[in-house]
């Protein structure tokens, strides 16, 4: 590997640097089990490190979970959309998934409370 990245943990500067030297680009993109295979992690401490890499260091790091799925460093500012259109995809869905867990709970209390003072 040619290029470094100067990441203090050893381990996420390898990361950077693989995904920048074989898989740049989304028509090169690793699967998120290939990439934690290959560096002996598991997918969760993997997401951690794309994270952290992406947030602390800057290093434009896109995924994809449709046409050529998985990980890839972003080279293009077509990528870039994509990426971006994947992260908010993400966040409508859990936004919808929050909006909807608040009000099942405010039902459940509606409900319980209802029954509490049934009992009274």
């Amino acid at each position: 590997m040619n290029k470094q990245f100067n990441i203090s943990d050893p381990v996420e500067n390898d990361i950077a640097t693989y995904l920048y030297e074989y898989h740049k680009g989304i028509d090169n993109a690793v699967s998120n089990s290939r990439l934690a295979n290959k560096f002996q992690l598991g997918e969760r401490r993997l997401r951690q490190i794309i994270t952290k890499l992406i947030v602390v260091n800057l290093i434009p790091i896109g995924s994809r979970s449709t046409n050529h799925s998985g990980i890839f460093f972003i080279s293009s500012e077509s990528e870039f959309k994509i990426a971006s259109d994947e992260l908010l995809s993400r966040i409508k869905k859990l936004s919808k998934r929050h909006k909807a867990l608040r009000m099942a709970y405010k039902n459940y209390k509606n409900t319980e409370l209802n029954k509490q003072l049934q009992l009274i």
